[in-house]
């Protein structure tokens, strides 16, 4: 079923009964998830996590040619400055005051996207909504309405509110289902003949992570374009007519891919995230067997797999412990890698899980049943407590929180700017691990501190002390 002709798409909760609360063992989040409908849990104390707005703005701060208005507040638009720090994204506020929460933010709403399109003439213009204008009930668009009779540029409302999900990535599919909506060319739903181009998804993946996927296509002369992130208007208006589509990462990618082959015939070639060898290799032969490059692709895996052998140390974590803090659909592959250069991984932190994606525990089945697993958005004071009372030689996160956990991990590794996609991606991970087997005396320093801003009264409690069932 296609929800491209929705207002607006539904929350991972609704759609996929997503949950994103859950702190117990391997076994035990297999138990949870092995059911029709996921039965939700609650935090009923929620130190600090991001929400879908802050996804929104990193999927739409990568796309050339367009400015971001962001209506609310200005706090709202500040979480806007980290992207700012790897390119110039052209952003602005409304900058909504207590009259116009109460009032109506329209006029401001108004002269702020016309000042947009006159100081950096966008082709499109993203007003992202916030918290406050899902209170208040701004009339956005109407006000979109009046706008482009005056502007040359397509206007799109990015209906994000900051709370009715838990699930952050639902901002991703916002985003998503906006550009099928508003900037994809229809035309293409009634074309057959598809052109000589695969569409590549990417949403969260750092420019780094991104290149090295972009060698191997370009090794195989794969003509592609990426969407939405590090693309422009045109790429996203042609989505329609690529011939294939594939995601660097299921879990948030898949909506685009599904609806692009539902509604405009565009086939959704389903794949692993390719991380290690054979997240990669699985990658590259899913997407040469649709194209009909298998012999050429098998060869180039061949070569590839081959020279990294040679240069990989099997015996690099030599029996250590890692807790792994990623996404599940990277965790298949990832947890293979660990155990490829010696080492086992001791816990698993993951995003949310779903029953679009449940399948992926099972699929990692090397792992002991009884190992940690905590679910959640955030919450270092709960990761804080499984590695004090799990002890790991590594902790590896996909984001910042390496650094707020280094005390409690012998060896704290953030890949948030590092690359780790690809045969690339191999060679940069274990050049990674090397380095810092090579800094002991800096983490035994770290341990050794006396810094923690958790009261031990927290951390004497269960790890999942905040987790319930939710009640309705």
């Amino acid at each position: 079923m296609s929800f491209i002709d929705e207002r607006r798409v539904q929350t991972r909760e609704k759609r996929l009964t997503t949950l994103s609360n859950y702190n117990g063992t391997l076994k035990g989040i297999n138990d949870e998830v092995d059911v029709s409908e996921i039965k939700q849990k609650i935090r009923t104390l929620s130190q600090s996590n991001y929400d879908e707005i802050l996804y929104a703005l990193n999927a739409l701060s990568f796309i050339d040619e367009t400015a971001i208005v962001i209506h609310g507040v200005i706090g709202c638009a500040a979480s806007i400055l980290e992207q700012n720090s790897s390119r110039n994204v052209h952003w602005y506020s409304s900058n909504l005051n207590e009259r116009d929460t109460i009032l109506g933010g329209d006029e401001k709403l108004r002269k702020t996207v016309l000042r947009a399109y006159e100081e950096v003439h966008a082709r499109l213009i993203f007003i992202v909504g916030t918290p406050v204008v899902a209170i208040n009930n701004d009339d956005v668009n109407s006000v979109i309405l009046e706008l482009e009779d005056e502007i040359d540029a397509k206007v799109v409302y990015i209906t994000t509110d900051g709370f009715k999900t838990k699930t952050p990535v639902t901002g991703y599919d916002i985003v998503l289902h906006s550009l099928l909506r508003n900037v994809v060319d229809r035309t293409a739903i009634d074309t057959t003949e598809k052109r000589d181009f695969i569409n590549v998804v990417t949403l969260s993946e750092n420019a780094k992570n991104v290149a090295s996927i972009v060698k191997i296509l370009k090794d195989l002369d794969i003509n592609f374009q990426l969407l939405p992130r590090f693309s422009d208007v045109n790429s996203i208006k042609k989505a329609g007519y690529a011939k294939a589509t594939i995601t660097l990462n299921p879990d948030e990618g898949e909506y685009f891919a599904k609806e692009l082959e539902e509604v405009f015939g565009v086939k959704y070639i389903k794949s692993s995230v390719p991380i290690g060898f054979r997240g990669s290799r699985h990658f590259i032969q899913k997407l040469s067997k649709a194209l009909g490059i298998e012999e050429k692709a098998n060869e180039y895996i061949r070569k590839q797999e081959e020279e990294l052998d040679k240069r990989i140390n099997r015996k690099l974590l030599d029996g250590k412990s890692v807790f792994l803090d990623i996404d599940l659909a990277s965790a298949i592959h990832f947890t293979e890698f660990i155990e490829k250069i010696g080492g086992e991984v001791g816990g698993l932190g993951i995003r949310y899980i779903d029953t679009n994606n449940r399948d992926n525990l099972k699929k990692i089945n090397s792992l002991n049943n009884s190992i940690p697993v905590i679910v959640a958005n955030g919450q270092l004071f709960e990761k804080y407590n499984v590695l004090k009372k799990n002890e790991v030689d590594y902790y590896i996160s996909f984001d910042n929180q390496a650094g707020y956990l280094a005390q409690y991990a012998n060896v704290s590794i953030s890949l948030e700017a590092s690359t780790y996609l690809g045969y690339e991606g191999v060679e940069e991970l274990v050049k990674i691990i090397e380095n810092v087997k090579n800094r002991g005396d800096f983490y035994d320093y770290l341990r050794n501190r006396d810094n923690s801003k958790i009261k031990l009264s927290w951390l004497r409690k269960s790890a999942n002390w905040f987790v319930k069932q939710e009640v309705n």
